[in-house]
């Protein structure tokens, strides 16, 4: 089944269900006693074409030939296209991130559709701003920023540090369990991770941040940055950490 079909099909399904709900309502009680049943056969089928539309998302067909359901097509871009510019009006931009989302799936070419992404993306990764300095010195430093997941996340960073050791010939091992397992960290990388709480802090993985980064936030959480070394204390400078995205509250 095509993309355009289950998305023509969903829709008169949500359809149908409301009106076999409002129907049954105002029936005898022996139809009421169905209304459950027919609910739960209308789901399920629901449930058949959502994952149909899943499996061809990836693969969208060219636009209907038929007459009648071309008709229902541009109706469901044309609708769908008012309610996510109704979202936007309302700053609920989340909701209308996920109806231009789809209409890109259904279109994959659509003008319209490809701006209004781009434009909720662009508004959503502006919306909060935090400034920090992020000290070569220490460890783990609170940004101030809790991440929101699935928000894109826009970071720049300016000034310089110093790593410094005091060492015998024998140089120094790094510990294994302190041993970076992102081979882009290196000694003096600035590192951030994502932690809900002291134990998220000291067993998440790190990632590098570099000026100019743009990343999807892969999990809500506060935000703490620091330089990677083994012992920071007796390293020197600072970076000017700024963090742009859609925070939590």
């Amino acid at each position: 089944m095509t993309l355009w079909k289950i998305e023509t099909v969903i829709a008169a399904t949500v359809l149908l269900i409301g009106l076999a709900s409002s129907q049954l309502f105002a029936q005898t009680p022996v139809a009421k006693r169905n209304e459950e049943r027919l609910r739960l056969q209308m789901e399920k089928q629901a449930e058949r074409l959502q994952q149909q539309m899943r499996d061809v998302a990836e693969n969208p067909d060219e636009m209907p030939t038929d007459s009648q359901l071309l008709v229902l097509h541009k109706e469901f871009i044309s609708k769908a296209e008012k309610l996510a510019a109704e979202y936007e009006r309302k700053k609920q931009f989340d909701k209308a991130r996920e109806v231009y989302t789809s209409l890109v799936r259904l279109v994959p070419n659509y003008t319209l559709a490809q701006e209004g992404l781009s434009r909720i993306l662009s508004n959503q990764s502006a919306e909060d701003r935090q400034l920090m300095t992020v000290q070569a010195n220490l460890t783990w430093q609170d940004s101030g920023a809790t991440l929101s997941e699935g928000m894109p996340v826009h970071i720049e960073v300016k000034g310089t540090w110093k790593v410094v050791y005091e060492t015998g010939p024998e140089g120094i091992e790094i510990p294994e369990e302190l041993r970076p397992r992102d081979n882009r960290i290196k000694l003096g990388t600035l590192i951030a991770v994502v932690a809900n709480s002291p134990k998220d802090l000291a067993e998440a993985k790190p990632f590098p941040i570099a000026d100019g980064q743009d990343f999807i936030a892969k999990q809500s959480g506060r935000l703490f940055l620091r330089m990677y070394d083994v012992d920071p204390t007796d390293n020197d400078g600072k970076m000017l950490v700024m963090i742009q995205s859609t925070f939590s509250k």
